[in-house]
């Protein structure tokens, strides 16, 4: 894993095998940092991953989680191979609901938030869970 967080560009996808029926409590963990040219690894994606795990594993939400999807990318970049994959689940159904610690991660005006809502109008709808005051919320975006 600590590979995935040196290098600009890398990501990392690890799913899970929760079951063969559909739960519609399943959700995919989402991280996305940015390194900086400086630093030895990108220590915002590490910090998100820990932050993150921990948070679930407190509110007793591990055994929902689908999948933990990882880029060390802008946000701009649409074409984040973790981002890629996690909308491929999300159309093929593996979860309805996603895990960000902060919605920043993830989302943000412009070219972003059209991806997002075609995404959303696409399957239909999804949740985004984010992390307000040591809890996970959803986060209405459209």
């Amino acid at each position: 894993m600590l590979d995935t967080f040196m290098k600009i560009g890398a990501y990392r996808v690890d799913k899970f095998d929760l079951d063969d029926r559909l739960n519609p409590d399943a959700f995919a963990f989402y991280i996305r940092g940015e390194k900086a040219d400086h630093g030895a690894y990108c220590r915002d994606a590490k910090s998100q991953l820990y932050a993150g795990l921990l948070l679930l594993q407190s509110k007793q939400m591990m055994v929902n989680l689908s999948g933990v999807y990882v880029d060390v990318d802008q946000l701009k970049n649409l074409q984040r191979p973790a981002y890629m994959q996690l909308k491929a689940d999300l159309i093929n159904g593996l979860f309805n609901r996603i895990f960000v610690l902060e919605a920043s991660t993830i989302w943000e005006p412009g070219i972003v938030e059209d991806d997002l809502r075609n995404l959303y109008l696409a399957v239909g709808g999804f949740d985004l869970l984010v992390c307000r005051e040591g809890d996970c919320v959803p986060l209405q975006i459209f």
